[in-house]
């Protein structure tokens, strides 16, 4: 946890301004930070911030940024770790056998207790909110949400949730325990660090070179 916290947060303060040197545009920009930030609370405060800087400089808009960063981050990076996650933790429950045991004996069986427990219960608020504003849309329509609902009760939202998001990383930043490092050594913290490294750089090409145009075209 320390070696992630350690990266989320040079990640945070390192990608906004390197991709305003690199002149990349709010969409592109805020995808790149989604390809390469391991925090999600990181991650959401630096497209936040670069989309600020790129809308400064005429190369888009704050919400390009977040839109893009969410697309990457979330809906494809978190979703299919989730998606996995749920898959392998099913078959260690029911499939998996202890060594020793035979092919069919597994070692614990989950209840649906426990699923419950273990689920994260912000994925509801997630659900319930998406779901009210898009009741809220259909029912008044989408002129008079762009008009009225929009400045009244979206953008307050908007401002709330990057002070939310940054007490949320804030709070891990405080539970995190940086004496790790010495219980673990120099190799793991090395080997974590090259990976992130080639992550930074293959999401680079990928978020320009690649889908640069799409990106940047995103919500136009």
């Amino acid at each position: 946890v320390a070696i992630v916290i350690v990266w989320a947060i040079a990640a945070l303060f390192f990608l906004p301004f390197a991709a305003d040197a690199l002149g990349l545009s709010a969409g592109a920009g805020g995808a790149w930070i989604g390809t390469s930030e391991f925090a999600d609370a990181a991650g959401i405060a630096a497209a936040q911030s670069f989309g600020g800087i790129a809308a400064h400089a005429g190369r888009g808009t704050a919400d390009q940024a977040v839109a893009s960063y969410t697309l990457i981050k979330v809906v494809g990076r978190d979703s299919w770790i989730g998606i996995w996650a749920v898959i392998l933790s099913l078959l260690a429950t029911t499939r998996w056998a202890e060594p020793g045991t035979g092919a069919r004996a597994v070692r614990n069986r989950a209840s649906g207790n426990e699923v419950w427990t273990r689920f994260p219960k912000f994925v509801l608020g997630f659900v319930i909110a998406s779901a009210l504003l898009s009741a809220v849309a259909v029912a008044v329509g989408p002129a008079v949400f762009k008009a009225d609902i929009t400045p009244g009760v979206v953008a307050p939202l908007k401002g709330l949730r990057i002070w939310a998001f940054a007490f949320a990383f804030l709070s891990i930043g405080l539970t995190t325990r940086f004496s790790e490092f010495g219980a673990i050594g120099w190799r793991p913290f090395a080997a974590f660090s090259v990976g992130a490294v080639a992550n930074l750089l293959i999401g680079l090409a990928l978020s320009t070179a690649l889908f640069g145009a799409y990106w940047t075209a995103i919500g136009h």
